[in-house]
């Protein structure tokens, strides 16, 4: 009996063995099947399309130079040699340009981290409790910015961040102003009076111009990425700055005010960016810079200088704030019944 015993002990070991190892292949098939490949061109990490695609449960479609993941919540487009994206119709700069090597398509391992990946998913991005915002209302005093006819972009600039402060007040937020009238801070004085006051957030507010009175729109600044090249250049950056800290609260803030301003404001997506402007690039905190509109445009001129656009844009970025703040949220622990 005692060896009976023994020798069925012996089989459900082995048994277990065979199923413990049947699952092991399983679970490692079921990794390989989700890897990400990644391969190195001219110094740059790149990761197959096809395989992003799949690990986002997208479907994936080439027609041309137009590269489309797609599903029922998602739909990103791409353009072969070209550096903006649509992710569910907002404009999207990535750091390097979409390439194909040997009929595979690519897209860099840092635009999928730093972009891609925190936009998709912001389970991924660090949980944190936002309730301290500073505003900088741009350039003031001496420096009036760019002027469209009379309209000085020092005045838009401070009507629209009061209006936003109202805003943000009402909400519950603690709200701190680098300028709350017509003075003149320095770069460094709007620096470093962010950071003694440690905010969760820090949105300076602009106006843009531009030699061509046609151009329009939008466009939202978070600060480049190491290892990235800025929006406006092939230039890589291969220092960090304080701001990296924060990459993926940036990219998903930039993303979603850029997303709120142009369905509230109706005018040209000209696709959230990256570069490093010293008053979101030397902030300890995540960091934002909008460009509310050109005042070189007549229309948009026209918007800024009225009370209506000023309003409207100031309830958008509230709005993607808020957003934000229930996106980072931290998770409150579940109860345990007794």
């Amino acid at each position: 009996m005692q060896k009976t015993v023994r020798t069925i002990t012996v089989i459900l070991a082995c048994l277990l063995m065979s199923a413990q190892t049947a699952l092991f292949a399983q679970t490692a098939a079921a990794k390989r099947q989700n890897a990400i490949r990644v391969i190195s061109l001219n110094r740059v990490q790149f990761l197959y399309m096809e395989d992003v695609a799949r690990f986002y449960g997208l479907k994936m479609a080439v027609s041309g130079k137009t590269i489309t993941l797609s599903s029922k919540y998602s739909r990103l487009v791409f353009t072969n040699d070209g550096r903006v994206a649509t992710i569910n119709t907002v404009g999207q700069y990535l750091a390097f340009s979409i390439r194909t090597y040997q009929g595979h398509v690519l897209l860099s391992l840092i635009d999928f981290q730093k972009v891609i990946d925190p936009i998709l998913r912001p389970g991924t991005i660090p949980r944190h409790v936002v309730r301290k915002i500073v505003i900088d209302p741009g350039h003031g005093g001496k420096d009036p910015g760019c002027q469209g006819g009379v309209v000085r972009e020092k005045d838009v600039n401070l009507q629209v961040s009061l209006r936003l402060a109202d805003l943000l007040r009402k909400r519950g937020y603690t709200v701190y102003m680098t300028r709350q009238s017509d003075i003149f801070p320095t770069l460094d004085q709007r620096v470093n009076a962010a950071n003694k006051i440690k905010p969760d957030l820090y949105i300076s507010l602009h106006c843009n111009a531009t030699a061509n009175p046609a151009i329009d729109g939008i466009e939202v600044y978070c600060a480049t990425a190491t290892g990235s090249a800025p929006s406006d250049s092939k230039v890589i950056s291969t220092k960090p700055c304080p701001a990296n800290a924060y990459d993926l609260e940036n990219a998903y803030l930039a993303y979603h005010i850029q997303k709120r301003l142009v369905s509230a404001i109706k005018t040209s997506d000209r696709s959230a960016r990256h570069k490093r402007f010293k008053v979101i690039a030397d902030t300890a905190a995540p960091s934002i810079l909008v460009e509310m509109g050109f005042l070189t445009n007549a229309a948009d001129r026209q918007g800024l200088a009225h009370s209506q656009r000023q309003m409207l844009t100031a309830t958008a970025i509230a709005n993607a704030i808020e957003e934000y703040k229930n996106a980072v949220a931290p998770k409150t622990p579940r109860s345990i019944a007794p």
